[in-house]
């Protein structure tokens, strides 16, 4: 280790507690998403679609702050646009959900042909192995999505979401027991 600490890592090292409990708490929601899914992808779905809403009304106000319809009409229209999408997703957030998981499953499934498409250009080298697992793994994860289409949409976000969580939780669990680490050192 080096003979100073990385300034973000010195400061760390005072506060590494509340950030040890920061982990723990993201660890324990996500572990709890694990069993709630449906709800995590509702909630997730109705909190975007709220945003939407928010930033639609507040694109729609500033449109008539503009002092001639020419100008103000396509401010208007994508207000417009985002409140109806916002208001849509709140209110039939199961149906929202099914078309961001379809989104989700294409990206991911796109994403993985491009990994293999990577594997194939660095071939040979030590890591193509690994390029291809992941592309595997992640038209797995595609397949998976769209075989079980529409149902999967009532899962699929909230189970990213919990992941997610679980995922940032340890990394903090680690950031600050490194930080930790730095306290209890002479500089």
């Amino acid at each position: 280790m080096p003979a100073t600490p990385p300034p973000l890592l010195e400061h760390l090292s005072q506060h590494w507690k509340g950030l040890l409990v920061t982990g723990i708490v993201f660890i324990v929601l996500g572990t709890l998403g694990l069993g709630a899914t449906g709800l995590f992808t509702l909630i997730s779905v109705f909190w975007i679609g709220g945003l939407l809403l928010l930033a639609g009304l507040i694109q729609i106000l500033q449109a008539f702050r503009t002092p001639t319809l020419s100008r103000s009409l396509p401010f208007l229209m994508i207000g417009l646009l985002y409140a109806l999408l916002g208001g849509y997703m709140m209110a039939r957030p199961a149906v929202a959900a099914g078309g961001l998981t379809l989104i989700i499953g294409a990206a991911i499934a796109l994403i993985s042909t491009l990994r293999f498409m990577i594997a194939w250009h660095v071939r040979g080298s030590t890591h193509t192995f690994l390029l291809i697992i992941s592309a595997l793994i992640g038209l797995a994860l595609a397949w998976m999505i769209f075989a079980q289409w529409p149902q999967s949409g009532q899962w699929v976000i909230g189970l990213f979401l919990a992941i997610e969580l679980i995922m940032n939780g340890w990394m903090l669990v680690m950031v600050a027991l490194s930080a930790r680490q730095y306290q209890h050192r002479d500089f």
